[in-house]
Order: C-alpha cells, then structure tokens, then sequence
C-alpha cells in the first residue's frame, strides 16, 4: 500500500481544485488511511481551508519545468522528489509534472474531468503522453479514448456527514420564518456578483439572500456542502465541485445553475449533459479504495 500519496494541481481560479485535494484526502481518511498525504499546489488564497499538509508552489511561470533537464531542479520539481511520494495523484494539469514523473519513479493517476479535446492530445511541441501515466480516470461521465478508468464524481462530503436542515440558518443567523436563499460560489468576485443579482431577482417575497464570500459570511462553513441542504434555494456556477455535491448530496433541484466560461472547463456541458445523473458512490471513496489495494 502507499504510504506517501501526493495530490497536484495548477488549478488557479476559485477553490474547486484545491477542494477536489481535500475530497480525495477525506475519503482517505473514511477509508482508514494510516499514511501522509501531501497536496502541491499555487498558493490561491483558499490554502487555508484545507485540513492536511499542503504546500504553495508556483508553477505557471517556471520555464524550467518546460526543460526535461531543468524541471527536477525546478521549484515543483524539488518539492515533489525531496518527499518521495509512492503515489502520485494529478488534478487535470499534467503538463507541469511531464518531465518529473520518470523521475519520481512512482505510480501516477491523472483526474479527468470535462475539458476541451485539445487537452488531451496537446497542442504544438506540448504533446500529453498516456504512456506516462498508469491510470487516467474520468471524474464525471465523459470520454476520450485515452481515459483507462472512470469513477462517480469526486465529492468533499457524504450524505451521513451532513449537518441537520436548521444548522446552515444557525450558523448564517438567518430566520426560520423567512425563505433562505444562499449564493455560493468560489469562483471570481464578478461572478459571484452576478449571482447575487441573480438570486436576488429569483427569491421570494420577504426571502433572506446571504452570498457566501470567501472572507465574508461562510468562510467559517467549509466545506459548505454540509450545511447547504438546509437552504432553499442555492445559486451557484456550475463548476465541478458545485455542481455534484448539489447532486450527490440532494439539493440540485432546488438549486439555479449559471454557467460560466473557462478556457479548461465545460460548464455548459455538465448542466446540459450531466443534470439529474445518479452517481452509485463518491468517487473519493473509491479513489480511496484504490490506493488502499495498491
């Protein structure tokens, strides 16, 4: 079994990579994991949310890591072979870590999830390699011929983990005679904005509207996918994250989605396609599973 298991992503856009870390490192924990896990990352302002070791490594401007020579020596490359991982365990961006994982020596999965085609073929002298990897599994119902494995969405928090309906209006001190409706949403200030108009114009008479800022109302309720059942109605993005724990955890019908654009994302798509699909488990917990039989 591995007893080092690292977690990278150059996610920088909201919260929803490095919440996906934190998903895989608490179905670990479920599954009773005895040994480290490590998340890698650019420091994103939400580093503070997570409850493991982590450690804020910036990626997007080292061109060493472009260099199969020079990426060991790079800021990542060191932080990575100085912990001597059994496993590595990639987030999406698999073109910062192309040059370090014959060197790691370990088993490396790639994450998945809805993205542009180009992105797992490559583009220009930037080719994604599947031989490079031991598993490249689909995080939502997607496919690519490349794709080895496919699990259900990856979600931070289970049915059974979750607080009671009345807990989100305690900790929001929201009234029980009044509709709650909750924005939520880590994605950019402009986005969460446009939802707030949103949300605003959709409540109901006499509705109480509370956006869940990051350092404003509900930077205490991470994750928030335990309390938010109790709202009634949520607005929110349709990233990945939000998106499945509304489904997983049973508030998607009560829930407005926005899509928004990403240049790696296909929002539009998920809420499209995937709307009302059952998952059969977390995929946390089967990802946690694996690396227990590996």
């Amino acid at each position: 079994m591995a007893t080092r298991v690292a977690y990278f992503t150059a996610g920088t856009v909201g919260a929803g990579h490095l919440v996906r870390g934190e998903a895989i490192r608490r179905g670990l924990a479920r599954a009773g994991f005895t040994g480290e896990v490590r998340s890698f990352g650019p420091a994103t302002g939400f580093d503070g949310w997570l409850s493991g070791d982590h450690l804020s490594v910036e990626v997007r401007d080292d061109p060493m890591l472009a260099d199969p020579d020079l990426a060991p020596r790079s800021a990542l490359g060191r932080a990575l072979l100085d912990w001597q991982p059994d496993l590595v365990i990639v987030d999406m961006f698999w073109a910062p870590v192309r040059h370090l994982l014959a060197r790691l020596g370990c088993p490396a999965w790639l994450l998945v999830r809805a993205c542009p085609p180009v992105w797992l073929t490559g583009a220009g002298a930037v080719r994604f390699d599947p031989g490079a990897w031991d598993r490249i599994v689909a995080i939502e119902p997607i496919g690519a011929e490349v794709l080895t494995h496919a699990i259900d969405p990856i979600v931070i928090a289970n049915p059974n983990e979750c607080a009671g309906p009345g807990r989100l209006r305690e900790l929001l001190g929201a009234p029980d005679d009044r509709p709650l409706v909750v924005v939520s949403h880590a994605g950019k200030p402009a986005e969460r904005g446009e939802l707030e108009a949103r949300a605003q114009a959709r409540a109901p008479a006499g509705a109480t509207v509370v956006r869940l800022d990051p350092d404003g109302p509900g930077r205490g309720l991470f994750p928030a996918a335990r309390t938010l059942g109790g709202a009634d109605l949520v607005v929110s993005g349709v990233g990945y994250n939000s998106f499945w724990e509304a489904h997983w955890l049973g508030w998607h019908e009560r829930t407005e989605f926005c899509p928004f654009a990403r240049s790696i994302d296909r929002q539009g798509l998920r809420l499209a396609r995937f709307r009302g699909h059952r998952a059969r488990a977390n995929g946390a917990d089967t990802l946690a599973q694996w690396v227990l039989a590996s």
